[in-house]
């Protein structure tokens, strides 16, 4: 290879590092903004037909909850189980077969638990009130 093909492609290596850090570094965004985001990674229950965040301490105040435990849906599948129910973007499941999802009681945990084809009792916070809902799981010990 010749010196200045090397050279390009050393250039044009360093040209999109500094582009990359650029982008990190000046996203108009304060450390403290970025830090006071909720640190929260989304599961995703295809046996309920649901995707969710775990909800923490700062999950829940960040987001104006009035519970710190359970899972905050944050997507229901079109079509899936949970769509039927009637689950909803915001809920906050509190209880699976009225166990209470707890830090320690996952919901992905008590999902994989049960056994596929089986009808659930799901309790839901939807704002201030808490409801009921029954859902058939399709997922789980078979």
């Amino acid at each position: 290879m010749s010196k200045t093909k090397l050279l390009v492609i050393s250039i044009a290596g360093a040209g999109i590092v500094v582009v990359l850090l650029g982008l990190f570094l000046f996203s108009g965004r304060t450390e403290d903004e970025v830090l006071s985001r909720p640190a929260a990674v989304e599961k995703t229950s295809i046996g309920l037909g649901i995707i969710y965040l775990p909800v923490t301490q700062g999950l829940s105040e960040y987001y104006g909850l009035d519970v710190d435990y359970g899972a905050l849906v944050t997507e229901v599948i079109p079509g899936s189980p949970a769509d039927r129910s009637g689950i909803q973007v915001g809920d906050v499941i509190i209880a699976f077969d009225d166990a209470a999802l707890e830090p320690k009681a996952r919901l992905l945990g008590m999902m994989m638990a049960c056994p596929a084809g089986h009808i659930v009792t799901l309790e839901v916070r939807r704002g201030t009130e808490t409801k009921v809902i029954e859902i058939f799981h399709t997922t789980g010990q078979k």
